[in-house]
């Protein structure tokens, strides 16, 4: 009786994992190649703000470069960290689907 309940349970999550699959697959691509991007972009923002501070640049606009650099630099961090959280949810289906 009880793997009479879980039949359409397991039936509806054949295809969320495939959805969860191909967005795991495309996201990772994505975060890859733009990593690069941010990363250079983190480098020029925080290199300005060291060049503004060097130059006696007005205090916000050393804030904000610097806030904007630190963004930069974590954002791959982050959406790395939500991917991770999507793989879960699919080993968590995959196992849910396999018991």
């Amino acid at each position: 009786m009880k793997n009479l309940l879980k039949l359409p349970l397991r039936i509806a999550t054949l295809p969320l994992i495939a959805i969860l699959l191909v967005f795991q697959l495309i996201s990772s691509l994505i975060v890859g190649l733009t990593s690069i991007v941010t990363n250079l972009l983190a480098t020029v923002f925080l290199l300005g703000s060291v060049a503004g501070w060097i130059a006696n640049a007005p205090s916000n606009l050393i804030f904000q470069t610097v806030g904007l650099g630190i963004f930069f630099a974590f954002a791959p961090h982050i959406a790395g960290w939500l991917l991770e959280k999507v793989t879960d949810l699919t080993i968590v289906l995959l196992d849910f689907l396999l018991a």
